[in-house]
């Protein structure tokens, strides 16, 4: 709840310096910059293994062993774009959290621990996600495509705490990563209110393996103020010797977008 709170004010004051930029603007300039907040709605999926071994037995399931369920996280993102809208930058922040307690149907190591069948346990996923990217598009003034670049910084961590007449096991496994992917962008704009878009990146390098892709349209009924809706999915894997984790998600999102 409290990290809730600090991505919504966090957002709140993006918005309102945005906000005040967009009305200082005159009224006859094209607007070039946007910044959007968006609530995500994810549809987990996902393996793990910190065990330090490759035996099948202490890969973790997500679906099966924790019954994560679907849950909103957080988009804010600014985009600018060159006069001609040849140029795109986008900077990016995203954050979803997957908390569950259960009941254990088996048992397995995970980071030296063992946790036993018909143990509770509480588990806690979470993926954030921070990425620049730079797109060069060609076309006209109502489609823009071309090749795009993104870097940034992936953190996943699976918190597991378990209690049982033996005591209580806790362990914590995680990956932070720099990343990058290449892939393209898409811009049309049927109308002067209306844009379509569309980006996707993708990657494999020394056993880790990045996707993301997400497409939505943009309706603004007035100049500077619009809303915002379309689907996302991705997956990152990363692999460290016998340890790895898998988190693919994917679902729609929706919110509101500031343009000056």
């Amino acid at each position: 709840m409290r990290n809730s709170k600090r991505y919504l004010a966090s957002a709140a004051i993006i918005m309102l310096t945005a906000f005040a930029s967009a009305y200082a603007q005159s009224a006859t300039d094209k607007p070039r910059n946007e910044v959007e907040v968006s609530a995500i709605y994810s549809i987990p999926d996902g393996d793990a293994n910190f065990s330090g071994t490759t035996s099948s037995g202490n890969t973790l399931d997500f679906a099966r062993d924790f019954n994560f369920k679907d849950e909103f996280g957080f988009d804010l993102r600014y985009i600018h774009r060159s006069e001609n809208s040849k140029h795109k930058i986008l900077a990016e922040y995203t954050h979803t959290d997957w908390s569950r307690s259960a009941t254990l149907s088996r048992s397995f190591t995970f980071q030296g621990q063992t946790y036993v069948a018909n143990a509770k346990i509480d588990s806690h996923l979470s993926l954030a996600a921070g990425r620049a990217m730079y797109a060069c598009r060609w076309g006209n003034d109502k489609v823009r495509i071309g090749p795009m670049v993104d870097v940034g910084v992936i953190t996943t961590r699976l918190d597991l705490n378990s209690t049982t007449n033996s005591g209580t096991r806790s362990g914590e496994g995680s990956f932070s990563k720099f990343a990058a992917t290449v892939g393209y962008d898409l811009d049309y704009d049927p109308t002067p209110k209306v844009n379509i878009y569309n980006n996707m990146g993708w990657i494999r390098f020394s056993g880790d393996h990045l996707f993301h892709i997400d497409g939505g349209v943009k309706y603004f009924p007035v100049t500077h103020f619009g809303v915002n809706g379309g689907y996302r999915a991705l997956r990152y894997e990363f692999v460290d010797n016998d340890n790895f984790i898998s988190i693919r998600t994917h679902g729609p999102f929706f919110g509101g977008v500031l343009r000056f």
